[in-house]
């Protein structure tokens, strides 16, 4: 991604620039760093960056010849001023490039990405970090106060979940709990941030039973695009049992499948009535070697038959990547997602912003052809996270280093 640096540079910058001794790539990077090298907090950065090779590390990669590194307070006194919606679009652009270059391609569900939305918290406050926080009130009588996102995420069978887009959930000009801002609220938005940043781009939106309703469906199907969302019972409790009814009329549609490590008995039904639309439904009961049963139901716009069943069911699967591969590394495997890294609403949403940028970059690297094996490399990705911490702190990159070329990524 050659036009990352330069990108940056190109923000509006927000500081008297009469003043500014960092270029924005400058603290960019430097915040990138912080979470791609696992140091969990501005307080580790500030110790970590004082070494001559991580000065002169961090001038190549951000473009600006200089031999000192900036303050983290100076980052964050930035972050609190700088456009959520133009770094947003920074991290948007890091997909349309790959997009483009079609390295994604072989991870598409027939033409489409597949995109998983799922909401997490990212993490609590005793008192009110900004205006408009959520909150809620605990058994003991306390209001506690959370800063919430819902977040879309490319996921793959390889292991990727690449983020594309976050909404943050916020309660400006409500106080009551019962009208504060929740997902529900929340995908609307989101789905037209995604909308605007990738308006040509075909995509398949994985969902949880949450959004298994008339509005979600109608809203997708205005943009043209594919999902496939869990079916339960307490979602739409008349349209499931009709699905079922069907389900046992529909004889002919079912189909079983020997995996290696489980067998699964496939059932579909066409045309279940949703208001205007007519969704299908797949049924996919699994019972592994072990001997345990696991039943999945989705609801789904795609059309259904004995050729593409398999696949489909794949794609149904692919939604738990968001929080495994996604919401859970993020929180727990160095990126310290829960810490917080600033106390004002702008900077903390720029903080995490930065946290997604290291992490994509991180899966770039470690899903691509530059390692050929995570494991006899490196054992793990936190243990490639310490060599990386090192590497820029002890050794100067080399200033005729070759680049590899394109990266292709590991296949499914």
């Amino acid at each position: 991604m050659p036009q990352l640096t330069g990108s940056m540079n190109r923000l509006a910058d927000p500081r008297r620039l009469e003043q500014s001794v960092y270029t924005q790539s400058h603290l960019l990077w430097n915040g990138i760093l912080l979470f791609m090298m696992h140091l969990g907090s501005r307080r580790q950065l500030r110790l970590e960056r004082t070494s001559e090779c991580f000065e002169a590390n961090l001038a190549a990669l951000s473009g600006q010849d200089i031999d000192t590194v900036a303050d983290p307070d100076t980052l964050a006194y930035y972050a609190e001023r700088i456009s959520i919606s133009e770094c947003e679009e920074l991290l948007a652009s890091m997909t349309r490039a790959l997009i483009r270059k079609k390295v994604l391609d072989p991870f598409r569900l027939y033409r489409y990405f597949t995109i998983a939305v799922d909401g997490s918290q990212l993490t609590t406050f005793k008192e009110a970090p900004w205006p408009g926080c959520p909150h809620r009130k605990l058994a003991n009588g306390d209001t506690q106060y959370f800063a919430y996102t819902l977040d879309a995420k490319l996921v793959t069978e390889n292991g990727m979940t690449l983020s594309l887009a976050s909404e943050a959930l916020t309660n400006e000009g409500n106080e009551a709990f019962d009208k504060q801002d929740c997902e529900q609220k929340a995908f609307p938005r989101l789905v037209e941030k995604l909308y605007r940043m990738l308006p040509r781009t075909p995509l398949c939106l994985l969902l949880d039973g949450l959004y298994a309703n008339q509005n979600v469906i109608r809203l997708i199907e205005e943009k043209r695009w594919k999902y496939i969302i869990t079916f339960k019972e307490g979602s739409m409790k008349e349209r499931f049992a009709e699905a079922v009814s069907l389900g046992r009329l529909q004889k002919d549609h079912r189909l079983e499948v020997q995996r290696p490590k489980a067998r699964q008995r496939i059932a579909w039904v066409e045309n279940l009535t949703v208001a205007e639309f007519t969704p299908n439904v797949l049924f996919c009961q699994e019972q592994s070697n072990g001997g345990k049963v696991t039943d999945f139901v989705w609801l789904t716009n795609f059309r259904l038959h004995k050729h593409n069943i398999e696949n489909i069911a794949k794609g149904g699967r692919l939604r738990w990547k968001i929080e495994n591969e996604g919401f859970n590394v993020q929180k727990n495997n160095g990126y310290e997602m829960e810490h917080p890294y600033s106390e004002h609403h702008n900077g903390f949403r720029i903080f995490y912003i930065l946290l997604l940028i290291a992490h994509y970059i991180s899966q770039l690297i470690l899903h691509g052809n530059l390692i050929k094996s995570l494991c006899r490399t490196f054992g793990s990705a936190k243990n490639f996270a310490r060599r990386l911490a090192e590497s820029l702190r002890n050794h100067r990159m080399p200033a005729s280093l070759a680049l590899p070329g394109q990266i292709r990524f590991h296949p499914p």
